[in-house]
């Protein structure tokens, strides 16, 4: 009787490993982009709603918001401070501007967490076309 052993040789592991470790770093960096793309979100979304708010501050008032915690009629957009702070961003207090254009800025991470990047809205409060840019 024939006695055969069945298993792997360790040149096929080798192999195997070393095809594994190749596609893990190509696809390290594709994770980490993504994950910082879905954090800038984030901050797109904030500066969105924001911009919504400036915009209904400036048809009431005619003026530019100077802050977006403020009254209305104190050049503010009325806004609570908590719908500027997310998990990964928080929106600077300040909309500045004039001629019905303005700009809203992203600050670093609430309570020391990376924001990966800041953020700056530029928008006109008449159209609301804006662009974000990233730093």
């Amino acid at each position: 009787m024939r006695n055969t052993k069945k298993g792997f040789t360790l040149i096929e592991l080798l192999i195997v490993v070393v095809i594994v470790g190749i596609l893990a770093l190509a696809a390290i960096p594709l994770i980490t982009a993504n994950t910082r793309d879905a954090r800038r979100a984030e901050g797109e979304q904030q500066l969105g709603s924001m911009k919504g708010q400036a915009r209904v501050a400036f048809a009431k008032t005619g003026a530019v918001p100077t802050t977006l915690t403020g009254a209305y009629d104190a050049g503010g957009c009325n806004v609570d401070a908590a719908e500027l702070v997310g998990k990964y961003f928080q929106v600077n207090d300040a909309c500045s501007g004039s001629a019905g254009a303005a700009t809203l800025t992203t600050a670093t991470g609430p309570s020391g967490v990376s924001s990966d990047g800041n953020c700056t809205l530029t928008f006109a409060m008449a159209g609301g076309d804006g662009t974000f840019a990233w730093a």
